[in-house]
């Protein structure tokens, strides 16, 4: 998922990052939700294999791709399957899902390598993200119309290698490798409630801050992330929820606003996240608030998304410095910053003419970051590439993408990088605040609805922020990664394509 770390990037992203001391993967995951009283049977159902979530929306709010404000999982395009329920398991979940109880199922594999960049070069780690949940409309259950339950568990396997990130060291490039030291994180689980003919969107639980802002505009779930909101703001990886509420509006236009406060828990990071409110020790909450503009292909030739988002994290935090390497901290309250995105449709083959929801085109996308104090580890973070979409006849989930990234260090943060580094023993030698990463992205559509997802970077100035007392000075060099999608829950006829 950018995340999460698709990735995140997560990978996404969205998609499961470190520790937030260390905190990658950022693959961004969309939402979804569940049943309550049915969650055993879909555990049940999965159990001979992963388990997992699909990538494309629920009934989730905004997970149609007519909503304004969809929440999709980032460089998933619709598997292109049959209709309806297929496979083994749909004679059980097709009426279930008549009945207003909906589950989904999606396995994502993270791979990647570091063979020339970072502190010390040639490794390679591999992460599995199983992700299975469901959700209830309580309008067709119990006659609570707009009402609904949606629950996520995300589970982890085929672990190889949790000393990726320190090993690359650099801030943007290796917080893009999954950190998934626990075996499940509850992801999801929320009571939601549409109100005035769905325009109002209420939701409640445990959820992420993720789910709802600034999400990513790339086509790699592996390396779409903003930066800012992770190593600034003091979110957690996106699939391990947190206790937190969201208002969103969308308006008859294509505008919507939004609002949420989220628990600030640093510990959640290393529980399962089933430990309760007097259990998990917030330290602080972050709130957060949205204001955007979108269309798509159903009712603009040529689509756009721009969003202005903003952040106040009221946790304490480390002012790190030249003083925090000696051992000497200075402890600040609170943080706040904003991002701008956006995302254009600048090119279509037909120009345009024909209504076609998968055209060959060409679209432009940014976000850009930044931090309101110096007192926090960015400064700035600013992307924008170019993706390529449905290029080749008869294959419209392909696309491909190029990128460029710039992130730069707050001053004192990048002092205190080059003083740990003397304190360990290093030169001392200051590091170039500004860092470039230059990347090359696919998405490539594979049978039965799965896909895999290259990314090929070359970092410049990369930094040691993920192992800041090491002797060793980062190399300039290459990362490489990949995530193989598979739909697991159309695959097994859990859940029906949308």
């Amino acid at each position: 998922m950018s995340n999460t770390t698709a990735s995140g990037g997560s990978s996404p992203p969205t998609l499961t990052r470190k520790s937030e001391a260390a905190a990658p993967a950022h693959k961004r995951q969309r939402r979804s939700g569940v049943v309550a009283g049915l969650t055993a049977a879909a555990f049940l159902s999965l159990a001979s294999g992963a388990l997992a979530q699909e990538g494309v929306g629920q009934a989730a709010p905004g997970a149609n791709p007519q909503d304004v404000n969809p929440n999709l999982v980032v460089g998933l395009e619709k598997p292109v399957v049959k209709p309806g329920f297929n496979g083994p398991l749909a004679s059980i979940f097709a009426p279930l899902a008549a009945e207003g109880y909906t589950f989904h199922a999606l396995a994502l594999d993270f791979v990647q390598g570091n063979p020339s960049a970072g502190l010390v070069t040639g490794r390679y780690s591999n992460s599995a993200y199983f992700i299975v949940g469901g959700d209830a409309d309580l309008g067709k259950i119990m006659g609570l119309q707009g009402t609904s339950l949606h629950y996520e568990n995300t589970f982890f396997g085929i672990v190889e290698n949790l000393n990726l990130a320190p090993q690359i060291g650099d801030s943007l490039v290796g917080y893009q490798p999954p950190y998934t030291p626990a075996s499940a994180w509850l992801s999801i689980m929320t009571l939601e409630q549409k109100l005035f003919d769905d325009h109002l969107d209420i939701e409640i639980g445990k959820t992420h801050p993720d789910r709802y802002y600034a999400l990513p505009n790339c086509n790699s779930i592996n390396s779409c992330f903003q930066d800012i909101l992770y190593l600034n703001a003091g979110w957690t990886s996106p699939q391990r929820g947190v206790w937190g509420g969201n208002v969103s509006y969308k308006f008859d236009g294509p505008v919507y606003a939004e609002a949420g406060v989220f628990s600030g828990s640093p510990g959640t990071n290393y529980q399962t996240g089933y430990r309760w409110f007097n259990q998990e020790d917030p330290q602080g909450v972050i709130a957060m608030g949205e204001i955007g503009w979108k269309t798509t292909f159903a009712t603009n030739p040529y689509p756009g998304t721009y969003s202005f988002t903003g952040f106040y994290n009221s946790q304490s935090h480390v002012d790190n410095n030249v003083a925090t390497a000696f051992g000497v901290t200075n402890t600040k309250n609170g943080t706040s910053g904003v991002v701008l995105q956006g995302d254009q449709v600048v090119w279509r083959a037909d120009g345009g003419t024909e209504k076609n929801l998968t055209p060959t085109a060409i679209s432009l996308y940014g976000s850009a970051g930044f931090a309101l104090d110096s007192t926090v580890p960015v400064s700035s973070s600013v992307y924008v590439g170019a993706k390529l979409s449905s290029p080749f006849a008869g294959r419209p989930g392909d696309n491909f993408g190029i990128k460029f990234n710039w992130e730069q260090l707050n001053p004192n943060y990048n002092a205190y990088l080059s003083a740990a580094n003397f304190v360990a023993g290093g030169t001392g030698a200051p590091f170039n605040r500004n860092k470039y990463v230059i990347e090359a992205n696919a998405h490539l559509a594979l049978p039965a609805g799965m896909a895999f997802e290259p990314v090929f970077q070359y970092v410049i100035n990369p930094n040691s922020f993920w192992n800041p007392s090491t002797v060793t000075r980062p190399k300039d060099g290459v990362y490489i990664g990949g995530t193989f999608v598979v739909p697991l829950g159309v695959l097994l006829g859990i859940a029906a394509p949308t």
